[in-house]
């Protein structure tokens, strides 16, 4: 694993109606090509935002709702313009297993299954000889939720970062951790391909993939210590912070160049230095409460002594 310490960001040519194209990313740069026109209104509504801290296409989650059951889902898509969002649910037996979700200005609004489950989004780009992808999970935490590994390997587009496996329903990638991806073309794995990571907190990283396709991907552990305290009367609930990560690779081939993202969020170590205090502070709690036994124990045993004596 290689970090970087250089960055090199050449703008998106939006403003004159031209989408761009993050193709042969290195170690320590981007190329960014500019393919096709669009018009202007259309891009502006698949396009939805950019994301500051990477060029790769990216898919983000925005909920609104005041409680679960009024709770909507909207995928946005980020450096990447598409006309849809492509839907896969866990339940491959279902109807609507597969399903296109229209764009609007706030984005693809994702339908709430009875099931719940795992679902895998996608948004695509078509230009001449590129093709950019972002995917990302989302999870709906309902019981009765189909294992979701059949729905993630599942061909879905050309070249793909498969999770193996996903983090289960109410857990999430975590800091200082490894997770193994599968890289794939065409249903084949790929091995030595380079697969790059980049973080909103800022990291950046390269794998590459063994011969079976797999590639180890180590979570980086870049939160900084928090330095503002809550302001008075707010309400921390102690709880942790998180943070964006993208997995991207590139492939060519006839004539073509694929570049996928695989985006998702991730949380704290779960060691860190707040948990490290709780662990000790119920340690020093239990040495507190196991001392009067102790006590009790030596007592004891120096009354029989005596008694011997």
């Amino acid at each position: 694993m290689k970090k970087f310490g250089i960055w090199i960001v050449l703008p998106f040519l939006l403003l004159i109606g031209q989408s761009a194209q993050a193709a042969g990313k290195t170690a320590q740069s981007y190329e960014v090509e500019k393919k096709g026109g669009h018009d202007h209104a259309a891009m502006m509504q698949g396009m939805g935002k950019t994301a500051a801290w990477t060029l790769y296409p990216t898919l983000k989650a925005r909920m609104s709702g005041e409680n679960r059951e009024t709770m909507k889902t909207a995928i946005v898509p980020q450096n990447i313009v598409a006309a849809n969002i492509d839907a896969w649910s866990n339940n491959l037996k279902d109807e609507n297993a597969y399903r296109q979700l229209p764009m609007d200005m706030g984005g693809a609004m994702l339908d709430k299954p009875t099931n719940g489950g795992f679902h895998w989004l996608s948004a695509r780009e078509d230009q001449g000889d590129t093709v950019r992808i972002a995917s990302i999970v989302q999870s709906f935490n309902e019981r009765g939720a189909k294992d979701p590994t059949a729905m993630f390997m599942r061909q879905k587009h050309e070249l793909e970062i498969i999770p193996q496996p996903y983090p289960r329903e109410h857990a999430r990638y975590r800091a200082n951790e490894d997770w193994k991806f599968l890289v794939r073309f065409n249903g084949q794995p790929l091995s030595g391909q380079k697969v790059f990571l980049e973080s909103s907190n800022g990291s950046m990283a390269e794998f590459v993939s063994d011969a079976q396709g797999v590639v180890k991907v180590h979570v980086p552990d870049d939160f900084k210590a928090e330095e503002e305290k809550p302001a008075a009367g707010s309400h921390n609930h102690g709880m942790r912070r998180t943070a964006d990560l993208v997995l991207a690779t590139e492939y060519a081939d006839g004539g073509k160049t694929y570049l996928t993202a695989f985006n998702s969020s991730y949380g704290q170590n779960a060691f860190d230095q707040r948990n490290l205090a709780m662990g000790l502070g119920f340690t020093l709690l239990g040495m507190l409460g196991a001392a009067p036994l102790l006590r009790k124990r030596k007592t004891e045993q120096k009354s029989k002594e005596a008694d011997n004596a």
